[in-house]
């Protein structure tokens, strides 16, 4: 099984553009942070089949943890816990935890009696643990498929971030232990991008080693102005800290010589 994370996004909303989806750049920083690796984002929308076949190719990659967002809700479309119960063949039942966290959030805004569309909230697969939501209404689910771990979030963002701070990013740090990660931004003038790619190919082709792995990105922020200006991201990751840190303050050394070298300016 790979180390890798996949996020899958749910909403017809986000898909005829009524709603700009933000939360898989919000959740790949977070976990690009503590050195995790989100190998594929998926936006599908609220379709049985969709999630099916979207969930089940996920799962025959077998990622540590698929983290989903939307579809909680109780209207009708709100499918994504009833999809994701099919496809592992489990029964839905009434989780008497969530159902608990409904009426709580339901009284906080006057409502003493859950109708069926509200209760909806509260059927999960069997086996599935329930992740409390303060904030919101929906609770958030999480179920284990073997070694792989299913998140299922809000699709609001606000809900998400916090539930995911609270209670999902250490259980995804504790995955990544003994990982080492550093990454820094730079932000150049009066160089362009072609000048500096075969430099930074050859450093990616001399550094990228099995025992950690080295990406350099170029941004072009004005490409068509006679005084350019460039962004670069750098980043390291492996197994030993002592050669992360060293490696990664020597090639950032490399790369600011190069700068300086082709008569750039470090901003």
């Amino acid at each position: 099984m790979s180390k890798d994370i996949e996020i899958i996004c749910i909403g017809n909303e986000i898909l005829n553009g009524t709603t700009i989806e933000k939360n898989s750049s919000w959740l790949t920083t977070r976990i690009r942070k503590i050195g995790g690796n989100v190998s594929k984002i998926t936006i599908i929308r609220d379709n049985f089949d969709e999630i099916e076949s979207t969930m089940n190719e996920a799962l025959h990659r077998r990622p540590i943890w698929i983290i989903t967002s939307g579809g909680l809700g109780p209207t009708y479309d709100d499918i994504t816990i009833e999809s994701i119960g099919r496809i592992l063949k489990r029964n839905l039942i009434y989780h008497p935890t969530a159902l608990a966290i409904l009426k709580r959030n339901y009284l906080k805004r006057g409502i003493k009696k859950l109708n069926k569309y509200q209760s909806k909230m509260a059927l999960v697969p069997d086996n599935s643990e329930i992740i409390d939501n303060s904030i919101g209404t929906a609770p958030s689910v999480l179920i284990r498929d073997r070694e792989t771990k299913i998140i299922c979030l809000p699709g609001v963002p606000i809900e998400l971030r916090h539930i995911f701070k609270k209670n999902i990013l250490t259980m995804i740090k504790d995955e990544y232990k003994g990982i080492f990660f550093k990454e820094q931004f730079l932000k150049t003038i009066k160089i362009r991008e072609s000048h500096i790619a075969k430099f930074l190919e050859t450093t990616i082709k001399k550094y990228n080693q099995k025992d950690f792995n080295l990406y350099i990105k170029t941004h072009a922020k004005n490409p068509t102005s006679k005084i350019p200006k460039m962004n670069i991201y750098v980043s390291i990751k492996g197994n030993n800290e002592i050669i992360v840190n060293r490696t990664f303050e020597n090639i950032m050394n490399k790369i600011k010589k190069e700068i300086y070298r082709l008569n750039g300016e470090i901003l």
